[in-house]
């Protein structure tokens, strides 16, 4: 009886011997897939382009909007810089503006003013000028023909034509159309210099404008700080240039950082690819742009078109010395296979897959189901 339950008990561990060894072989064969001839493949992690995300200003980090492993959506808020001292720049800024601004306005109405009465001096003045030199040509005239009427009364005299009473009426109305003359030209005189006067007050108009054109200057300055400090408001928002996920978190609510320092890594969703290592023998069929496809567990019956777009110049996992031709075989090097489209973000960083390079014509290969596709 104790025999026969030593047989048993061998039997078992035979048989369940047999089975692990089964066992073994199948998760092997499993394992050793084998592509068509016109595929080449290989597993990997899916990665990304990782983009830093930094402050374009300095400050301290008010609050950070993300967490390591999150999802951050194209332009969502990273995170927001202290932004009091720059609030108050700004409120400076903007009264400088505003009070400019007034300013401005003051100085044109005082233009417009100085432009009106200086234009009606000037033409007060050229009236007067005008008027002067009528009154001048007529007294000239007047004194004019009184002289000759003087001389030609003189002759007369001289042959006692006439008496001497009547030579001394015309030649007091000769000296009277004279002093007439002389008085019109000093009036002309004075509007002349009125009017010079009166052309000199242009001068005011051209300080004005210079007064405007300083004025000017001055507020353009003015609304280039205001920009300045909205801009530097602006800059306190921190957003994700990509849609990704935060790989890394490298700063701390509270941190004073510098123009430029990084805040978190994402790694953008739109940029993923498939890295996975060729055999040395298989490179030669390898060549950039070719047509690819990615799998991945998640979506096993999903394909996803993609293209070699990197192949490493140099070997991994080299041995230092390598003398026989079964070690150089051994060589790998790295192929990036690049996702064309990522659509709905399907893939995540991280995701394990493997990729297919199709190097001759045929169908596609599913290294997930083993089985060939169109």
């Amino acid at each position: 009886m104790k025999m026969k339950k030593e047989v048993k008990g061998l039997f078992i561990v035979i048989v369940a011997g047999i089975s692990l060894g089964g066992l073994i072989l199948l998760s092997n064969s499993l394992t050793q897939k084998k592509s068509p001839p016109n595929i080449i493949w290989g597993s990997g992690i899916i990665e990304g382009d990782e983009v830093e995300v930094s402050p374009k200003i300095p400050g301290k980090v008010a609050r950070l909007m993300v967490k390591e492993g999150g999802s951050v959506a194209l332009g969502a808020p990273i995170a927001i810089l202290d932004s009091r001292e720059i609030q108050a720049r700004m409120k400076a800024a903007q009264a400088q503006v505003t009070r400019l601004k007034r300013e401005v306005d003051k100085a044109k109405v005082a233009l417009n003013l100085t432009r009106e009465v200086v234009g009606k001096k000037i033409q007060e003045a050229e009236a007067m000028v005008k008027g002067a030199r009528a009154r001048l040509q007529g007294a000239q005239a007047q004194w004019e023909k009184w002289n000759k009427d003087w001389k030609r009364f003189q002759a007369l005299r001289d042959r006692k034509v006439i008496s001497q009473r009547r030579l001394d009426e015309v030649a007091a109305a000769a000296k009277s159309a004279r002093a007439q003359m002389d008085e019109a030209q000093q009036e002309l005189n004075r509007a002349r210099a009125a009017l010079e006067t009166a052309l000199a007050k242009r001068r005011e108009i051209t300080l004005r404008k210079k007064e405007i054109g300083i004025l000017r200057s001055a507020l353009a300055t003015a609304q280039a700080n205001l920009e300045k400090a909205q801009a530097f408001l602006a800059d306190t928002l921190i957003p994700s240039p990509v849609k990704g996920r935060v790989v890394e978190k490298l700063v701390e609510e509270g941190e004073v950082v510098t123009a430029g320092t990084p805040l978190v890594i994402v790694t953008n969703l739109d940029s993923l690819y498939l890295k996975i290592y060729i055999p040395e023998p298989q490179m030669g069929r390898i060549a950039l742009g070719q047509e690819a496809r990615v799998y991945v567990d998640a979506f096993p019956d999903t394909p996803f078109p993609a293209r070699v777009c990197y192949v490493a110049p140099k070997a991994e996992f080299t041995p230092k010395e390598v003398q026989t031709h079964k070690e150089r075989v051994q060589y790998t090097f790295a192929v990036k296979l690049c996702v064309k489209e990522n659509k709905n973000h399907l893939l995540k960083p991280g995701m394990p897959g493997d990729g297919v390079i199709k190097v001759g014509p045929g169908p596609w290969w599913n290294p997930i189901r083993e089985e060939t596709t169109q």
